[in-house]
């Protein structure tokens, strides 16, 4: 698994792996998530866009209470998988909590 955070334009954007006990409680809460038919807000096309998940399930993307994989929707109404990435940022990263900013 990987996370990256989605934040810059024209320059990559900060990518980590997870170790496994975070990576499997990251798995938890993404199974849970109920599948929604509500459209997903579009991110912005700077700033924040939130984060994206690779695994072998393919690719995620969680921001603003959503979770979108390229074939359903997630609905995630506490930004939980964004609030537990952000709680995990590795230490050099943690300069770009500033710039996130969640729905509550």
């Amino acid at each position: 698994m990987f996370v990256e955070l989605d934040v810059f334009s024209g320059r990559p954007n900060p990518r980590w792996e997870p170790d496994e006990p975070d990576a499997e409680a990251l798995r938890g809460p993404l199974s849970q998530l109920p599948v929604t038919t509500e459209r997903s807000p579009e991110p912005p096309g700077l700033g924040y866009r939130g984060f994206l998940i690779t695994d072998t399930s393919g690719q995620s993307r969680a921001y603003s209470g959503y979770v979108v994989r390229s074939d359903l929707i997630l609905a995630d109404p506490s930004s939980s998988v964004e609030r537990f990435l952000l709680d995990r940022l590795p230490p050099e990263f943690q300069n770009f909590r500033p710039r996130i900013t969640l729905e509550t």
